[in-house]
């Protein structure tokens, strides 16, 4: 079977439709990331309150309250008002823009190892200069895969 039937509809297709809490969820879960080892769901539940809220006290609006993130979170709420959504979206879309600025530091700063490493090579020492250059190209391959896994989360979280 496709799809499941949703109450009051004969339709399948109706089942696998995004709606706008599951799509507030999904951020909301989005923006509680990176979880540290031990963190609780309540935990990550007020860090993507924290985050939403921030956008609400800059647009001069009512902080998110724990349990209405709760609600969303849990895809419990049954609607989502448009200037709440708007917040979720900005900040979520605060939170990319950030973590795009820092891989981008460290792409250059990988860079940077790696013209380092050239020029400071001992001239003598091989086994020094190989060991100096494998770390370099390791810390610039480290750049390449955090960039490309916060693309495809970037681009999994917003279909």
């Amino acid at each position: 079977m496709l799809g499941k039937l949703t109450e009051g509809s004969e339709k399948r297709s109706e089942g696998l439709r995004m709606t706008p809490v599951n799509q507030a969820s999904r951020m909301l879960m989005d923006l509680a990331e990176p979880r540290p080892v031990g963190d609780t769901v309540k935990a990550a539940i007020t860090r993507a309150a924290r985050a939403v809220s921030a956008v609400l006290r800059d647009a001069r609006q009512e902080p998110m309250t724990y349990g209405r993130c709760e609600d969303l979170w849990r895809r419990e709420a049954r609607r989502v008002d448009a200037a709440e959504m708007d917040a979720i979206r900005a900040a979520h879309e605060r939170r990319h823009r950030s973590l795009r600025e820092e891989l981008r530091q460290a792409s250059a700063l990988a860079d940077r190892l790696e013209r380092l490493a050239a020029e400071a090579l001992p001239a003598g020492d091989l086994a020094a200069s190989d060991e100096i250059s494998a770390t370099a190209r390791q810390a610039k391959r480290t750049a390449r895969a955090l960039r490309e896994l916060a693309e495809q989360r970037s681009a999994g979280v917003t279909r």
